[in-house]
């Protein structure tokens, strides 16, 4: 019997990094589990927009990145894709499949804002996955605007779904433009991630981009990236030497300077290359420190990070900045939210006093809390569709 279709947009093959990539995988594989023959549609977007990471080169050919991901795709069963190249090429499903598709598919979910096709449109359902609360919402225009290639515009979708799990509390500044935005988290496809007992690791690590895609501002309040966070806390190795290392990216990364406050620094694409390269950065760490973006941490938005997510799943605790999550999630074992210098310390403390229970707490968190089948699954039937089985 023939699988009920779910379309899946975003981008994958213009960017193959491990992290990137594994984040949504998460998305893919938690839907075929669900029953769905997960469909993933791909534009290219802009000029330029392809990424391969052996030559460090951007240009529209998506050889690399189709050669990353389409194993996975097959691997999950999903045979059907599509790719539309800057020449205007359907790479793998044509114009005419992806129109019937998507008029007799269960649903379209964008898992980012960066895939439009118009005939996307052809769905009834379509849903739209906030992966970047604040930034989202600030850059959207006061009166609705159309999807066009390269954007897809909340406004064409009927149901939407946050990261940002504080949007519309009193005390969280971002606008909701009229839409309603329902709280969700990233999913957890738990055999994408095994857990890795490492108790000899001293440092806790993270994957960092200085700045990414700089900042934005909103009534007068500007609204910045994660290396404003890190500049609070550049001495913080200082009281605890040896323990905090980053695999740094980004254009202007001050390693230098990182390094002579303390900080072990390395080169963020090794880390990243691959899915693999990825997770066995992350298992061979003792676990996870990190800052959030500005702009997460002056909203309060409760947004919580899929890298982090990859650091429980594999068993490992994590001390990362709280952006609002705390009164969401459970912290004290296995994941501890911090606000100063003085907290990261005392959990550092705590961890290393029964390192063992902290690993097996941050598995538990990730099965408990992120586990694809309770978020997809609550996701959709807020939407109001049926589960295949």
């Amino acid at each position: 019997m023939s699988r009920p279709v779910a379309i899946v947009t975003g981008y994958l093959a213009r960017y193959p990094l491990g992290g990137h990539l594994l984040s949504q995988y998460h998305f893919l594989a938690g839907l075929a589990k669900l029953g769905y023959e997960v469909v993933f549609i791909e534009h290219y977007g802009w000029p330029n927009a392809c990424y391969d990471p052996r030559t460090n080169t951007m240009s529209d050919d998506p050889t690399y990145g189709l050669g990353q991901i389409l194993p996975f795709l097959k691997s999950i069963g999903s045979h059907r894709w599509c790719f539309v190249d800057a020449p205007g090429r359907w790479h793998g499903l044509q114009r005419g499949d992806v129109r019937n598709l998507c008029r007799n598919a269960a649903f379209v979910m964008s898992v980012s804002s960066t895939t439009w096709l118009d005939e996307l449109g052809e769905c009834p359902i379509r849903i739209f996955i906030d992966i970047d609360p604040g930034f989202t919402q600030f850059k959207m225009s006061p009166t609705p605007n159309a999807s066009c290639p390269g954007y897809a515009s909340p406004s064409d979708f009927n149901f939407h779904f946050t990261f940002g799990e504080r949007i519309g509390q009193p005390d969280c500044p971002i606008p909701t433009h009229g839409l309603r935005w329902q709280p969700m988290r990233q999913p957890f496809a738990r055999d994408l991630i095994q857990p890795r007992f490492t108790p000899k690791a001293s440092r806790f690590t993270t994957v960092m981009s200085w700045t990414a895609y700089g900042s934005v501002e909103y009534q007068g309040v500007t609204y910045g990236q994660k290396n404003l966070e890190m500049l609070k806390f550049l001495d913080l190795p200082r009281y605890a030497p040896d323990r905090f290392e980053i695999a740094l990216g980004g254009v202007g990364a001050p390693a230098r300077q990182l390094q002579d406050a303390g900080w072990v620094v390395t080169e963020a694409l090794a880390a990243t290359v691959s899915v693999d390269a990825y997770l066995n950065y992350i298992g061979s760490s003792r676990g996870e420190f990190s800052v959030a973006k500005d702009a997460y941490v002056k909203t309060r938005c409760g947004w919580f990070s899929d890298r982090t997510l990859a650091y429980l799943a594999s068993g490992k605790p994590v001390i990362v900045q709280d952006t609002g999550f705390r009164g969401i999630l459970p912290c004290g074992e296995g994941l501890f939210a911090f606000q100063t210098a003085d907290d990261v310390a005392k959990a550092l403390e705590e961890i290393d006093r029964d390192y063992e229970r902290h690993c097996r707490a941050a598995r538990r968190i990730a099965e408990e809390y992120f586990d694809s089948d309770k978020v997809l699954g609550a996701m959709l039937a807020a939407c109001g569709v049926p589960l295949p089985r």
